[in-house]
Parts: C-alpha cells; structure tokens; sequence
C-alpha cells in the first residue's frame, strides 16, 4: 500500500517539474520562405467563426476558388504553376496582430504570428483573416504559430 502512494507522489513531482519546460518553438533564419501577404481583411467568412484560428492551403486552381468562395475573399489572382495559396483567419485583441515570417519546418510549412504590442491593447476580438503567396513546395501540412502551434492545416479537396 505504501509503494502505490509513493509511486502517485514520484509521478506527481515528475508532472510538476515538466510544467516550467519553455515548450515555444523558435524557428531559425536559415528555414525561411519568402512570402508575400497578397489579401488581408479584417473579417472573418461567417463559417469560419467558430473555428477561428483556422489554416488551409490550396496548391491547385481549383483549390485556391474554392478557398477563395469558403473564406469569401476575391479580387485576387495567383499563378499557381509556381505558387500556393495559405488562407489563415484568426482573432486579435485591439491591437492587432500580423504575419512575422514563414518557415520551412521539417516537411511542413510554419506560418509565425505575431501580436502587435501598443498602448492600451483591449481584449475585444479584432477578426484577421489573411492570404499568402508561398513558393510552391511538397508540404506535408501548413500550421498556424504564435509561440506554441495554433492550428494544422487540413487537406484541401
């Protein structure tokens, strides 16, 4: 009977210890992909409310309308011989937030956020929703970061 309370209070320190690990990915120079911010709206398509953060990619004609109609953003073309689309929507306190880079990370293609830091920064949401330009690559998903991951993509059909 003593050993299962020992144990549970080994266990239980051991948890407690892990908790103060820095678990924020940092990305280095070298895993950049140049980018380019081709739409920004300060909206969010009404389907995407309640699945804010939310990250997808398309790499093919088809794809990137598709998107296009789902996040309801237009008047904007891409050639997508030689690029792909990355559709992100997220919230913000009143101070906004943006992209910081984009990063090669393993086989998946990082987008950093960052949070703009002024004066007086409110909690109320501020919606985001963004489209990048990315050199195409073979990406095995795109995720959403802003310290620790946010959101992984999913396939676009």
């Amino acid at each position: 009977m003593m050993k299962k309370y020992l144990f549970a209070i080994i266990l239980l320190l051991l948890a407690g210890c892990s908790n103060g690990e820095n678990t924020e990915v940092k990305f280095t120079e070298k895993q950049a992909v140049p980018f380019e911010i081709i739409k920004y709206d300060e909206k969010i398509a009404p389907i995407y409310e309640t699945l804010v953060p939310h990250i997808a990619y398309a790499n093919t004609q088809g794809q990137f309308e598709s998107l296009q109609a789902r996040f309801d953003v237009d008047n904007f073309t891409l050639d997508m011989d030689k690029y792909m689309a990355v559709f992100i929507v997220t919230y913000s306190g009143s101070c906004g937030t943006s992209v910081d880079n984009v990063y090669k990370h393993g086989n998946y293609l990082a987008v950093q956020l960052i949070d703009n830091v002024g004066q007086k920064c409110e909690d109320e949401g501020v919606p985001h929703t963004f489209v990048l330009q990315v050199e195409k690559d073979e990406y095995e998903k795109v995720q959403l970061y802003n310290g620790e991951i946010l959101k992984s993509s999913m396939d676009v059909e």
